[in-house]
């Protein structure tokens, strides 16, 4: 678990996280979760987009969630999925504190480097071993498929995403069928048992649902 003192973290940016009494949780007015999700999976699959944030800033972010009670709860939600919850709101920051879009060049790359990083603690945890890792995991992939990184480390991090999604998808089957077209796309021709595995899957959760 990652300790981070507060103090250090950055005053912006702080995603809002608000989630519906009917189970739609959203992040900065964006969708993450459809009605009808259960509330709890609805705040974790929230956290979990705000955890790929930070992933890409490279470091802890601010945070705040907006429950259906109305209570608003500050937190900081660092790469590796740790969230500490503070005792008070995130201070207001100065208008010059609003940070500029990330960057090409080192920038980008340090970023990605905190994506690989992220990912491989998430596979290391056997705990974390969720469908919210696959989604976490498959995210990663395409983020890092789509800026031209290091072919070797993309392809470790689709292998783990397809390995938790296979391990989780009978607990999670609805999310599961989600994430089954973006593997099948990050998979592509490469990895033909796991393409199959994935079509296999699929189609039998589909006629199961009829």
């Amino acid at each position: 678990m990652t300790t981070t003192s507060t103090d250090t973290i950055p005053l912006a940016p702080v995603y809002t996280i608000t989630i519906a009494s009917n189970g739609a949780a959203m992040v900065d007015g964006e969708d993450v979760t459809a009605p009808g999700t259960d509330h709890q999976a609805a705040r974790l699959a929230a956290l979990a987009e705000v955890r790929i944030k930070a992933a890409l800033h490279g470091r802890p972010v601010r945070a705040t969630v907006k429950d259906t009670d109305g209570t608003a709860l500050p937190l900081v939600v660092d790469i590796d999925g740790t969230t500490t919850t503070l005792a008070h709101p995130h201070p207001t920051p100065p208008a010059t504190a609003t940070p500029a879009p990330p960057a090409a060049g080192p920038v980008a790359r340090e970023a990605l480097g905190a994506l690989t990083v992220a990912a491989w603690r998430a596979i290391s945890d056997p705990d974390a071993h969720t469908p919210e890792t696959a989604d976490f995991l498959t995210e990663t992939a395409e983020q890092l498929v789509a800026a031209g990184a290091d072919r070797t480390e993309t392809l470790r991090v689709i292998r783990n995403a397809h390995t938790i999604w296979h391990h989780t998808r009978d607990d999670d089957p609805d999310t599961a069928r989600e994430l089954a077209p973006r593997l099948l796309g990050l998979l592509q021709d490469g990895h033909p048992r796991r393409t199959a595995d994935v079509i296999t899957w699929s189609t039998t959760f589909s006629g199961a649902t009829i």
